[in-house]
């Protein structure tokens, strides 16, 4: 495969280029199979641009889904050859059945509450931080005057839904280093619902693990062990952020020695909470 090398000016050209070949290279067969065929080394040989149009009116979004799902699948098939064997503790897959998927996300937007509030000047030690929107969205290109939907979204980190990397309070691994493999795990929940409704400040306890095990048997393997307080209920009151008279947090979180627990006791890849992490 030839590489090409294009500016950072043209990376939104090359990418229409590439949407345009795609839509002109999809070749049926006749057992029903669909192939992309990605040819690279023609990209200036353009198909003529009203194809895009033709073939956005043509597909619906549904079929346009199927065609996407179908092709990738083929792509991963045949680039599959048969799978080696595992070396000595390497992660191997696993069969993993379910019947409901559950969306644990929230909808980000400028008044979303955060660790800061826009505006309002904090200390961090000897830093100064005065944080402006917590999300801003510029929309650049509009779909009724050019045919595109483009818009340039800046947030900051550790707001709404998110993953923390250890690099937020150590020195340990980045974001980007963090394995493919440790992000699907089996989930372990530990309800506190009860207590933090009565306690801002109630803790996941070495106790409510060990009546967690009672009754569920041991933390899986490779697991991430969640905390369900219910915190998510109050995401657009006050009763979220749970500030003090000194402006500090009051949530529920996890005790030091359950923390202690799960790293030496068992084999716990991640945490979760449903509260600011």
């Amino acid at each position: 495969m030839e590489i090409l090398s294009v500016s950072f000016f043209n990376h939104y050209k090359l990418l229409n280029h590439l949407f345009t070949i795609l839509a002109c290279q999809l070749e049926t067969f006749s057992v029903g199979l669909i192939k992309f065929h990605f040819l690279i080394k023609n990209l200036i040989r353009m198909c003529n641009p009203s194809i895009i149009e033709k073939v956005r009116k043509r597909i619906s979004r549904r079929n346009l889904l199927k065609v996407g799902a179908t092709s990738a699948a083929g792509i991963l098939a045949s680039g599959c050859k048969s799978i080696p064997k595992s070396k000595p503790n390497e992660i191997t897959p696993e069969s993993i059945s379910f019947n409901q998927v559950v969306d644990l996300t929230h909808t980000l937007h400028p008044e979303f509450p955060a660790w800061f509030t826009p505006g309002v000047e904090r200390k961090f030690g000897t830093k100064t931080f005065l944080p402006p929107a917590i999300v801003e969205v510029e929309r650049v290109m509009k779909f009724e005057e050019i045919k595109i939907n483009l818009n340039k979204i800046s947030y900051w980190e550790h707001v709404g839904t998110h993953m923390d990397a250890p690099s937020h309070f150590s020195e340990g691994s980045t974001v980007d280093k963090i394995r493919a493999e440790d992000l699907v795990l089996p989930l372990a929940v530990i309800d506190i619902k009860a207590k933090a409704e009565r306690d801002p400040l109630a803790l996941v306890t070495l106790e409510d693990i060990k009546n967690w095990e009672a009754k569920n048997g041991p933390i899986p393997q490779r697991a991430c062990l969640a905390m369900n307080s219910g915190w998510a209920n109050h995401v657009k009151t006050p009763k979220f952020k749970s500030l003090n008279s000194e402006g500090k947090h009051q949530q529920p979180a996890f005790h030091i020695d359950a923390i202690e627990f799960i790293k030496e006791e068992r084999n716990v890849v991640s945490i979760a909470v449903d509260t600011f992490s």
